[in-house]
């Protein structure tokens, strides 16, 4: 069954080691129409574009050759009902250990540096004190974005959530950096979808840099979108101006 330009209310269940809430979220579908996935799903099911796959890690001290045997497919979903399954078992973002990587891709993609050499991530910094609550919303509306092609761009491969000691952090994959144009329009369209104030800065970083200095956000470069005009709202958005600023702390 078809969902695409309209919306669904999907209840997601919210379980901790003390109680359980059901919430019911409104999955508004983007009017993207990649290649549908062939892939049966179950009747009454409500099919998505694409397949989408929940992969984790824990970070390596080193980047090596050998990383892509530290990766675990969790699953794999091809309808909203499947999302919700998968979902519903994993761990809430705050009570993930420290140094792991939880990642949502599309079916075929693998989160490493080395599958999109071409292409670098938009970084989004949460501070610890910004509670779980925070944090689980944040996480939340990148994952139900992803699913139902809120980025209207099939170069957004996949999102990863990334818990440190001193913050978390939240980065936006595309696949190839050949047009500015669009990777600039992916990054004003997260903070579109996670509501960030218009001063809110958001990184990014070149997977073919992180390649050579064995992080993903050390050294990634920080960005501000002024806000457009409404005269100008349906121009194509052209690359910010880049803000220098003094280091970030440093995660890996």
């Amino acid at each position: 069954q078809s969902t695409w330009g309209g919306h669904l209310l999907v209840k997601m269940s919210q379980t901790s080691a003390d109680n359980q809430k059901q919430e019911t979220t409104e999955i508004q579908f983007g009017s993207l129409s990649p290649k549908r996935s062939t892939i049966a799903v179950p009747d009454g099911e409500h099919k998505l574009q694409t397949g989408w796959s929940f992969w984790f890690d824990k970070k390596q001290k080193q980047h090596t050759e050998n990383y892509a045997d530290n990766l675990k497919k969790l699953g794999t979903f091809h309808s909203i009902e499947g999302f919700v399954r998968h979902y519903s078992y994993l761990s809430r973002p705050h009570e993930l250990p420290r140094d792991t990587n939880l990642a949502l891709f599309r079916e075929g993609c693998v989160p490493m540096w080395e599958s999109f050499p071409n292409g670098g991530c938009w970084i989004l910094r949460v501070v610890k004190k910004a509670g779980p609550q925070t944090l689980s919303k944040l996480w939340e509306s990148l994952l139900i974005a992803c699913i139902g092609e809120a980025f209207e761009e099939p170069d957004v491969v996949g999102v990863v959530l990334s818990a440190r000691n001193k913050e978390d952090l939240l980065s936006v994959w595309n696949k190839s950096n050949e047009n500015d144009q669009v990777r600039f329009a992916i990054g004003e369209k997260l903070k579109e979808i996670l509501a960030l104030n218009a001063n809110t800065l958001i990184q990014y970083k070149h997977h073919s840099v992180s390649i050579k200095d064995g992080s993903t956000f050390r050294n990634a470069k920080a960005y501000m979108f002024a806000a457009t005009p409404s005269s100008e709202a349906a121009r194509p958005p052209s690359p910010p101006p880049e803000v220098e600023l003094p280091p970030p702390a440093v995660s890996s």
